[in-house]
């Protein structure tokens, strides 16, 4: 540490785990803790306090991966170090957080021994991620005393019941609801951002066939017969716009169906 730097640090307070249970663990995902992280990082820390910003000014115990990721990075409070941490371990290893959480191990014993040997191999990386990813950061203290950093607590609902990590989130949705698990967990994590009510919705939408009752049938023959059209073909494009305006009925549905493909173009 250059002397300017070790002038800097006199600003920070030396956060500490509260708990012996966490001495030498990472702050921000629990594993072994081999550096010091400061927030905000020494290297701004002048402008920091020049243009009187808000910050933290505390230091915490770091994993090697987790130092290095937020390394020379300005953000200035802790948590904002935890969502930016979270979201690049998530990035970094998402491949194998998603093997971990598609595949079960009764399904590895149906596989070659090479392909076995891979997933059981992304199971355990995606496991270990996803814990230091569902890691609830503990509390501080300084000299003894104990530091309140506030923290959203994370909860996972689906539909009125609520989980405590991803995992367990996961598991009810795959128990409880007919969902072929990689379609599912890329609509999850690809386009609803972790919003489980969001991805079944969607889920349900573009990949459940709506039932085919008798007044649906009849409202597709009705309107085949008004406009002069073939029910097949009514029946067939009505169900593709039912995917992809989930918030249409069939009755919208075949009201589209009609201004944007049927009526006469105005000239």
């Amino acid at each position: 540490m250059s002397k300017n730097f070790e002038a800097l640090s006199k600003y920070y307070q030396n956060g500490l785990a509260k708990s012996v249970e966490f001495n030498q663990c990472c702050y921000y995902c629990g594993c072994e803790a081999t550096h010091v992280d400061y927030c905000p990082p020494l290297q701004h820390c002048e402008l920091v306090i020049e243009f009187s910003e808000t910050a933290d000014f505390i230091t915490v115990p770091s994993c090697y991966e987790c130092h290095g990721l937020l390394l020379g990075q300005r953000l200035l409070t802790l948590n904002e170090r935890i969502k930016v941490l979270k979201s690049s371990l998530a990035k970094k290893y998402a491949q194998a957080v998603r093997v971990y959480n598609v595949w079960e191990h009764d399904e590895l014993a149906q596989m070659s021994p090479e392909f076995h040997t891979s997933i059981e191999a992304g199971m355990r990386l995606g496991k270990e991620t996803q814990i230091r990813l569902d890691f609830p950061s503990y509390i501080l203290e300084i000299s003894g005393a104990e530091v309140k950093v506030p923290t959203a607590k994370v909860e996972f609902c689906v539909g009125e019941q609520y989980f405590d990590d991803f995992k367990s989130a996961l598991a009810f949705c795959y128990a409880n609801y007919t969902l072929q698990k990689s379609q599912f967990y890329d609509l999850l994590v690809g386009e609803c951002a972790g919003d489980f009510n969001k991805a079944i919705s969607k889920y349900m939408h573009r990949h459940k066939k709506p039932a085919k009752t008798a007044q649906t049938s009849d409202l597709i023959k009705q309107f085949a017969k008004e406009h002069k059209q073939n029910s097949d073909f009514v029946a067939r494009a009505s169900e593709q716009l039912l995917k992809r305006h989930a918030e249409l009925d069939l009755e919208g549905a075949l009201a589209k169906l009609y201004e944007d493909y049927i009526a006469p173009k105005r000239n």
